[in-house]
This record gives C-alpha cells, structure tokens and sequence, in this order.
C-alpha cells in the first residue's frame, strides 16, 4: 500500500514538473510589469535581509583549569633498627688428642729360627760394548720414511746406511750418513725418519746413558724397509 502510495505521489509530481515547464515555454499574453514594483521588490527584499540579526560571535573556549599539584610530603628520615648484639660466647669442649705412642705388645718368640734361604746364584755379568762401537736395536716409536717422488716416478730403489746417538732420554741426535745407494736420492727421506724414532736408553748401574746405534733403511717400491 505505502508503495502504490509513493508511485502516486511521484506520478503527481512530475505532472506538476511537466505543466510548470509547459507554461514557461509558453509566452503569456500579459503586459511585462511596470519598473517600480520590480525596484519595491528588490528594496523589500533588500530590507528584509538587513533587518536579520547578526549571527552571535563565536566565543573563544575556556581554558581548562590546571589540574591541583599535591601538597609536597617531607621525606621522613630513616631510622636504622637497632639489633640487640648477640652473645657468642660458646663453651666448646676441650677435645684430648693425645694419641699413647706406648710400646707395641710383644711377639711371643719363634720356637725355631727359620733356615736362611740359599742366597741366588749371581747372573754372569754381561759385557757391555766398548764406548764408541754401534750396535743394532728396534726403536720402540718407528716411523716409515717417505718414498722420494723422484725416485718413486723414476722406479729407483736403494739403501742407506746411518750411525746416530740415543741419549739418556731415549732421542735420536747427532745423526750421521754411513753409506748411501744411489748417493744422493734416499738420504733427507732416511735422516726425517730416523729423527722421529723413539728408543729405550741403556742403563748402567740403574742410571740411563747414551748410546750409539746403526741402522740400515732399505728403500723397495714394494713399501719395505
């Protein structure tokens, strides 16, 4: 129902729009107005607008009021609690330390003296190298030597043969070239291992010595010594 309503009311209107174009269109058969009341018009419509009251100017806004600041509290002077002093004095009970480092009870005594046993049979000295003179032992630490690149490109084999001293400390030094085939291939490779090997020192009377040592490294492309 409220929708026939606004579709009259529209359908009204624009007839109203329609018949109020029409009649501007149309040229009207009246004589034009006279000057004097379009210039009534104009004044009336003129005094009318002054005779309207200024609008009220715009108030500046007020300034809120600061917020109260609190009144300023004194600091209050701390005051330290007093703590009563304790007493310490505690009996501590005297510990006797005294150990009695009195004689040790008595063995009763053997009813036979026990045979001596028969005193070992002394070992037959063993004669030591004259000083100066190698002779061959087995380090406990050997290290290969490295194959020479040359010769090992070369297909060359060979030997070397090295004197050298093991201290008290059982290192090798003073190291010496003996013999070489073929001179000049194989010793830097002997002379690098041989610094490296470790040896049990020679003791004489329970005090280790040096000692001279010779040894022959012995160079195959089959890895062997």
């Amino acid at each position: 129902m409220r929708l026939l309503g606004s579709f009259v009311g529209a359908l009204l209107v624009a007839l109203l729009l329609f018949g109020l174009m029409l009649a501007l269109i149309m040229p009207s058969n009246d004589p034009p107005p006279q000057s004097s009341e379009l210039l009534r018009v104009g004044v009336a419509r003129s005094v009318q607008e002054s005779r309207t009251e200024p609008a009220d100017p715009l108030q500046p806004p007020e300034r809120p009021t600061p917020p109260e600041q609190p009144p300023e509290v004194a600091p209050q002077p701390q005051v330290t609690p007093q703590v009563p002093a304790l007493d310490l004095n505690i009996d501590v009970p005297q510990l006797n330390t005294r150990i009695d480092m009195g004689a040790a009870p008595a063995l009763p005594p053997l009813q036979a003296a026990a045979q001596p046993a028969p005193a070992p049979s002394s070992p037959a000295p063993v004669s030591a190298p004259p000083p100066g003179s190698a002779e061959e032992v087995t380090p406990l630490v050997d290290i290969p030597p490295e194959y020479p690149r040359r010769a090992l490109a070369a297909g060359i084999e060979g030997q070397v043969t090295l004197q050298f001293t093991v201290n008290a400390e059982g290192r090798v030094e003073n190291i010496r070239i003996l013999s070489a085939e073929p001179p000049g291939v194989f010793e830097r490779a002997a002379r690098r291992a041989v610094s490296r090997w470790r040896f049990a020192p020679r003791r004489e009377n329970g005090v280790a010595v040096s000692r001279e040592v010779s040894k022959t490294m012995n160079f195959r492309l089959e890895g062997r010594r």
